[in-house]
């Protein structure tokens, strides 16, 4: 299906820390959302996508009726939004996908964080030419500790094995019944998991259960709310406290649009990260 540059830009989309598991190939993308296949090709006036990749990039949704809610709502966010025309909240197939992806990337960077979800990956079913569909929660369970220790996911190694035997241990489908819960209920159960923090827990609100009011708080999300909202903080560290109040007052200002608004003010932060040549991290 073709979408025109206005309502989609797959560079900004799978290059900002949503997903992983995407590789360039000519003029455009391959990746995997779970168990399909998804393609994406630059051509002119805007991208060819195809159809597996409608509901990953929430291609029912208009972006510009997006962007005029938000700015609606809040006018100093329209230089970032003109900016990052395209730019998208991804949605992915596989809740678990989203939350093992995202237990690689505290205290990491990308550098790091994409083999890493590859290399989790490979431990499903190959679909074609080195693609796999993401393993099942009783797969990643299994895994040794040690297997992923060699394979360089550090103190990684134990977190995800456990946090996946957790799961196992709750009501089956326990994972995604989270998606039909309110937001502040889901991301209190993930937080009951050892293992699993607020900042992860919104990314998996976010992408992987699909409550678009999730703000994960980084350390780039929070440069960008002192700047913006919070200048006496400027220099100080992310407590729980200030966690919370940065993501209360998104909701409050943004409403169900809070984690489309901080995708903006998140990637900004990012690229002037990677102007001074370093690879961000999310912590």
């Amino acid at each position: 299906m073709f979408v025109p540059y206005s309502e989609l830009d797959v560079d900004l989309c799978v290059s900002s820390g949503q997903v992983f598991r995407f590789h360039k190939t000519g003029e455009g993308w391959i990746g995997i959302d779970g168990s399909d296949v998804v393609t994406a090709r630059r051509v002119q006036g805007g991208w060819e996508v195809s159809e597996s990749g409608r509901e990953l990039f929430q291609l029912q949704i208009s972006l510009c009726d997006i962007e005029r809610r938000i700015l609606e709502r809040s006018g100093e966010l329209a230089k970032r939004l003109g900016r990052f025309r395209g730019l998208r909240v991804l949605k992915q197939k596989y809740a678990h996908e989203t939350l093992f992806s995202f237990l690689c990337t505290p205290n990491n960077n990308l550098n790091r964080i994409v083999p890493m979800v590859r290399h989790l990956g490979s431990y499903g079913n190959e679909i074609c030419d080195g693609l796999y569909e993401f393993p099942s929660i009783e797969r990643i369970a299994e895994i040794p500790e040690n297997e992923l220790r060699k394979a360089g996911f550090g103190y990684r190694a134990r977190t995800i094995p456990n946090v996946a035997r957790q799961v196992l241990a709750r009501p089956e489908r326990w994972l995604t019944s989270l998606r039909t819960m309110p937001y502040k209920e889901a991301h209190s159960s993930l937080c009951e998991i050892d293992g699993i923090g607020p900042k992860v827990a919104d990314c998996v609100c976010l992408v992987g259960l699909w409550h678009t009011e999730a703000v994960p708080v980084d350390t780039h999300l929070w440069q960008a709310a002192c700047d913006l909202y919070f200048p006496e903080w400027k220099g100080k560290s992310i407590t729980q406290n200030r966690y919370d109040a940065v993501g209360n007052l998104m909701r409050e200002k943004f409403g169900e649009l809070a984690g489309w608004a901080h995708q903006y003010l998140f990637y900004e932060r990012i690229l002037d990260y990677r102007k001074g040549k370093h690879v961000y991290s999310q912590t």
